[in-house]
């Protein structure tokens, strides 16, 4: 099927200029002259004879403002094609170009047309670029998503270095042009751009000529006038495609230069473990974007969609892993499990995409088909900075340096009222975002909802699993609520909305944040009329709460900081906290959780029967000293934060996920740089 080429006899009027100037970003690695030799002139003839037998392709972006992928599409092509071991004469995709700019550029959201130059190339430097037949530019169909196929494809042509120009240094733009022989810039147009002589083709101006907007393009030479550049409106525009646009009216009208080499590509052994296939790396990435992408939501402060970011997700996205990534990936299964994840607020973005590339093969392996969800919260950072600020106010020269265990004690109850008032809104914030996420009808989680009941609609023999970790109790319940409920949902956070009756196989909550009423709103209806089949809670034991610490000043679990001081009822001054799910201390209170004294279960109607007397409920307490793998009740976190990264706690969540009495699945847990600069400060 052939795409649909734009007129070229567009109007200038008419056409979209929205080529934004990047922001100042003080990380741009700005290039340097070298010594290597200027030639007076690089004529336009030079250029286009590079291309011989065949010649330039001059693209056409019509009246589509993504005049960004069309301007680093022809620097691709000319590095492509010129590249001194295996040229490369694929056209390549300017709507990936310009779809992965607006994803790296520094607006967020997709409700604004164009793109800035630096995101473009970050697009560029994170993902590859695919073949222009993988994803073609149809005026009709713009948008479009990064399928696996095209990740893949993409792969094969990755951006090595690359450096911002001072756009007002000539000498610098010469140089880099005699190095790498194209430069990707951007500049506002003017209406001397629409009245080029085709046989000179110098634009006129700038003086009197009126201001239209801005633009991006490719510059492919230059000689004692100005730059030869190449457009993206078709060859009949200027001279066959081509422009000099004079120094004075760059000078004038220039806004940003970047140039670029190629990089070379990388293969891996692909997820099955067999074979190999090529993959874009970053020099910090850890995992193959082409693996984890399937099995990731991003999801923004605001409970939507966030699609900016190298595993931003967008709506179009969604429907490709359901639709696309999951059939794949699955099939063969003889038991289909998907397993919806959502980490804790102390948690890193980093460290959740990573923890996600480590459980991805096992689980993959065990037949359960990992979703996560990233949600930014940055609540750790915050929080940390928050409770070092409250001690700096009480803190005394050397007064930490023999203090008591009693001392400790009066020292928390001090910090608390103090952490209370930023640390209370910020908390706050994030659980709106967390129940938004699902209660809105765009939020991230809803849309997965969606597709999730239409899966099961359409394959009903899909079980669902849901796991999630501190304040991922939070961001689960209405999620569970929607999921599971049968009707009108008469109370909790998805209180008025009509859930859509399908049962949850298991859920297991890692020293969940929720509140009790919370938990009593949203998980407990479920676990006791089975529409959530099974249920685990990993709690700390009391001593190891009290252990723990948040940043090396509070010298608690943070589900302790949370009760006493960020929660509605405070504890403060030694009154009674916020009952939390995940504290020992709250659970052994809860008349509705009270633990048989023997092991006999008890009988009767299931809503009158003590939570963990059901035989569908398990509460474990860590550390335990059960090894790992050998029970599903092994767990051997000792601090709040450890549980994700828990070997025991991980394989006694996957034994409970299979119905299992034991897994022997490896995990390798590793971690980078940040990752362990995290674990540090919150160890």
């Amino acid at each position: 099927m052939k795409t649909k080429s734009p007129s070229t006899s567009i109007p200038l009027a008419q056409r979209t200029f929205d080529a934004r100037p990047d922001t100042v970003d003080f990380r741009d690695k700005m290039y340097v002259p070298t010594l290597v030799e200027v030639p007076i002139r690089l004529p336009l003839e030079t250029y286009v004879r590079r291309y011989r037998p065949g010649k330039v392709p001059i693209l056409n972006q019509g009246q589509e403002g993504a005049c960004t992928g069309f301007g680093l599409a022809a620097v691709a092509h000319s590095l492509l094609r010129r590249r001194q071991v295996v040229p490369d004469p694929t056209p390549v995709s300017p709507r990936m170009f310009y779809e992965m700019a607006r994803r790296y550029d520094e607006w967020p959201g997709e409700n604004y047309s164009g793109s800035s130059a630096r995101g473009a190339m970050k697009g560029w430097h994170k993902h590859g670029v695919c073949a222009a037949d993988l994803w073609r530019y149809d005026v009709n169909q713009p948008g479009g998503t990064l399928t696996n196929e095209r990740a893949l494809d993409a792969a094969r042509r990755p951006l090595g270095a690359y450096f911002r120009v001072n756009h007002k240094d000539l000498v610098a733009m010469h140089s880099a042009m005699a190095e790498v022989g194209i430069l990707y810039v951007t500049s506002q147009v003017h209406e001397g751009w629409g009245k080029i002589d085709p046989q000179t083709g110098v634009i006129p101006g700038p003086a009197g000529m009126a201001q239209l907007g801005g633009h991006a393009y490719a510059l492919v030479g230059y000689d004692e006038r100005g730059f030869w550049l190449q457009n993206s409106w078709g060859a009949e525009w200027g001279k066959g495609g081509f422009a000099l646009i004079t120094y004075e009216d760059w000078l004038a009208n220039g806004t940003d230069v970047w140039v670029a080499r190629l990089g070379a590509p990388v293969a891996l052994p692909d997820s099955t473990g067999q074979g190999a296939q090529f993959t874009s790396l970053s020099s910090r990435a850890e995992y193959s974007f082409s693996d984890l992408r399937p099995h990731v939501i991003s999801i923004g402060n605001d409970g939507f969609l966030r699609p900016s970011g190298q595993f931003g997700t967008t709506a179009a996205e969604v429907d490709a892993i359901f639709n696309e990534d999951l059939p794949r990936i699955s099939q063969g299964w003889k038991k289909k499990r998907l397993l919806l994840y959502a980490h804790g607020g102390l948690v890193s973005e980093a460290n959740a995409l990573q923890r996600v590339d480590e459980y991805r093969k096992p689980l993959l392996d065990a037949e359960v088909y990992p979703l996560a969800f990233i949600w930014k919260t940055d609540f750790w950072t915050t929080v940390g900075n928050i409770l070092k600020d409250a001690l700096s106010r009480r803190k005394p020269e050397g007064f930490l340096d023999d203090v008591q265990d009693f001392m400790l004690d009066r020292l928390d109850d001090t910090l608390e009222p103090l952490a209370r008032l930023p640390g209370k809104a910020l908390w706050d914030e994030m659980k709106e975002n967390a129940l938004l996420s699902s209660t809105d009808p765009k939020g991230g989680a809803r849309l997965i909802l969606d597709q999730l009941a239409a899966l099961l609609k359409a394959d009903p023999s899909w079980e669902v699993h849901l796991v999630g970790h501190s304040a991922g109790s939070i961001f689960m319940a209405p999620l569970a609520q929607l999921l599971c409920s049968t009707g009108v949902i008469a109370e909790g956070p998805a209180r008025g909305q009509k859930g859509h009756g399908h049962p949850i196989r298991s859920l297991t909550l890692w020293a969940p944040a929720c509140t009790m009423k919370l938990f009593h709103q949203a998980y407990l209806p479920a676990i006791q009329n089975r529409s959530i089949q099974r249920f685990s809670l990993f709690t700390l034991k009391d001593a190891a709460e009290q252990d723990d610490h948040c940043a090396g000043v509070y010298h608690k679990s943070l589900l302790y900081l949370v009760s006493n001081a960020f929660e509605e009822k405070a504890g403060l001054f030694r009154a009674e906290g916020e009952p939390i799910l995940g504290m020992e201390r709250f659970i052994l209170a809860d008349k509705a959780f009270q633990v048989p004294k023997e092991n006999k279960l008890r009988t009767g109607n299931p809503s009158t029967v003590p939570l963990f007397g059901l035989a569908s409920a398990a509460w474990i307490r860590s550390p335990n000293g059960l090894p790992p793998g050998t029970s599903p009740d092994a767990s051997h976190a000792r601090r709040h934060g450890d549980f994700d990264d828990d070997e025991a706690t991980v394989k006694s969540t996957l034994a409970r996920i299979l119905g299992a009495a034991s897994t022997d699945m490896t995990i390798a847990f590793t971690s980078s740089a940040s990752a362990l600069r995290d674990r540090r400060r919150l160890l």
